[in-house]
C-alpha cells in the first residue's frame, strides 16, 4: 500500500507539472499575441481616462489615471468619485510603498479613505497589466482543460499567488480562445472585499502603440462555470490611452 501511494504522489505530481507547463506555454502566447511583455513595459508609463459604472452597488468613478511601470506607481484625478460620496477635487497616489488620498489639495487622515485609495491605486494598476504581469514570479499558473463556450473553444488556466504577492491573493479563471490566443473573459474574486465566489470579466480589445489593450470591460455575478448568475453588468472603459509621456516621480509623492 506504501508503495502504490507514492506512486500515486509521483503521479499527481507529474500531471500537475505538465499542467503548469501547458498552462506556461499558454499563457507566453498570449502575452507575445498581445505584443510582448518587453515591448509593452518598454513603454514605460500610460496615462488614459477611466469611466467606471457599476448599477449594483450605485459605484460610479471618473478619473484621469497615471502609471509609471518601473515600481509600479500609480496616481489618479477623480471628476467623479461616488464611494466617497466627495465633493470638490480628489486626488490619489501611491509611490511603490504607501498611498495618500487627497481632497481639494489637503491630505486626508481618514483611515477609511487612504485604505481606499491603497486598493484603488494597486488594483487599477495591476487590471491595466494584469495580462502582462501573469509572468512575474510568485504567480502560479496550471491548466485546467478545455471548453466550448459562446461559440469559441478556450483553454482554461487557473491563476493563484504566493502569500507574499499583493495586499491579498485572488484566484482567477482565463479563458483563452484556441483561435485568437487572447483572454476573451476571466473569473476573478475580491478577497479584499470579501467576495469569494466568482465574477465574469469580459474584454473587448484596442490596439495602440503595437499593444493589444482590453479598453472595454463588462463584469457580473458569476459562479465557477462561468455561468450568470447576477442580473446587471457592472462596466468599465479606458479612453484616450496615452503611453510613454514625460512623467515626473514627483507626481505620486504626497
Amino acid at each position: 500500500m506504501k508503495k502504490q501511494s507514492i506512486i500515486i504522489v509521483m503521479a499527481m505530481g507529474l500531471l500537475y507539472g505538465v499542467s503548469a507547463q501547458n498552462a506556461d506555454r499558454l499563457v507566453e502566447d498570449m502575452v507575445n499575441e498581445l505584443g510582448g511583455k518587453k515591448a509593452f513595459y518598454d513603454l514605460n508609463n500610460v496615462s488614459y481616462d477611466m469611466e467606471y459604472s457599476d448599477p449594483n452597488s450605485g459605484m460610479s468613478l471618473k478619473s484621469r489615471e497615471t502609471y509609471v511601470f518601473e515600481n509600479e506607481l500609480s496616481h489618479a484625478v477623480y471628476s467623479e468619485h461616488s464611494a466617497l460620496g466627495a465633493k470638490g477635487k480628489v486626488s490619489e497616489g501611491f509611490n511603490g510603498a504607501d498611498a495618500w488620498i487627497k481632497f481639494d489639495g489637503k491630505i486626508a487622515e481618514d483611515k477609511q479613505a487612504k485604505g481606499m485609495a491603497r486598493f484603488f491605486r494597486k488594483t487599477n494598476f495591476y487590471w491595466f497589466s494584469m495580462l502582462f504581469k501573469l509572468q512575474d514570479q510568485g504567480v502560479n499558473l496550471e491548466h485546467i482543460g478545455s471548453k466550448k463556450t459562446n461559440g469559441s473553444t478556450y483553454d482554461l488556466v487557473r491563476v493563484t499567488f504566493d502569500e507574499n504577492i499583493g495586499d491579498t491573493q485572488d484566484t482567477y479563471v482565463l479563458y483563452i480562445n484556441k483561435e485568437t490566443k487572447l483572454v476573451d473573459q476571466f473569473l476573478f474574486t475580491v478577497v479584499a472585499f470579501g467576495i469569494t465566489e466568482p465574477e465574469l470579466m469580459t474584454l473587448r480589445y484596442e490596439t495602440i502603440n503595437g499593444i493589444k489593450i482590453p479598453s472595454e470591460r463588462a463584469y457580473i455575478a458569476s459562479n465557477w462555470d462561468a455561468e450568470v448568475v447576477g442580473k446587471t453588468w457592472a462596466k468599465t472603459t479606458w479612453k484616450n490611452i496615452e503611453f510613454n509621456k514625460e512623467i515626473g516621480t514627483a507626481l505620486f509623492d504626497q
